[in-house]
């Protein structure tokens, strides 16, 4: 990750699909990375919001959220980069009341002018060798329950599925780690999991 900064969150929103429209209705479980000088990993799931009208899940929040996280120097990773940024900014208009208008127009211009080179699009800015296994990620259906007598591995750890921002940053650490951060980065994820594996969330 030397060509990137030391912060990283994978970002995965979930669609509902009604009257052959889809529909941003969450974002699913979302990984922050903190790659520190000394090759340690520090890492931290925020668990899955239902996006709302009004409230602390509302699209407003989330789109001040991410405003902040871009402003605190957080490269992000977005699967559907575009169609999400647009749906959230457009939502986030939509039900906004008059003193949130203000905080809103302000994030999406801290968006506008950070989306080029600090959102990334999970699927497509990559090397050919890995935007196969990521689109197939991304496309995997959200699963809160492991599979009868499933091994511990990358897709699901101590009984419990791996969020899938949590399998797709496996692939960006192959892609930008160096062999030895590599392996630190695989190891920190492992005993993350061991102490404090959060429960799975009930599915949208």
């Amino acid at each position: 990750m030397n060509t990137h900064p030391p912060k990283l969150i994978v970002i995965h929103p979930i669609y509902s699909a009604s009257g052959y429209r889809q529909h941003l209705t969450a974002i699913d479980d979302s990984l922050v990375v903190h790659h520190h000088a000394d090759s340690r990993f520090q890492l931290e799931l925020r668990p899955m919001v239902k996006l709302t009208a009004r409230g602390a899940s509302s699209y407003a929040a989330a789109i001040q959220q991410l405003a902040n996280d871009l402003q605190t120097s957080h490269r992000v990773v977005i699967v559907g980069r575009d169609g999400f940024l647009a749906d959230l900014e457009q939502l986030a208009r939509q039900h906004a009341t008059d003193k949130e208008r203000e905080e809103i127009e302000r994030a999406a211009q801290v968006i506008a002018e950070r989306a080029r080179y600090q959102i990334l699009d999970s699927l497509f800015e990559a090397p050919i060798e890995y935007k196969m296994g990521r689109m197939i990620l991304a496309a995997r259906e959200r699963r809160t329950k492991a599979n009868k007598n499933e091994q511990s591995g990358l897709n699901c750890m101590f009984g419990i599925p791996t969020p899938r921002a949590e399998q797709l940053w496996h692939s960006l650490r192959h892609q930008w780690c160096s062999p030895r951060d590599n392996a630190a980065g695989r190891v920190a994820w492992e005993e993350w999991c061991r102490a404090n594996r959060p429960p799975m969330p009930t599915a949208v």
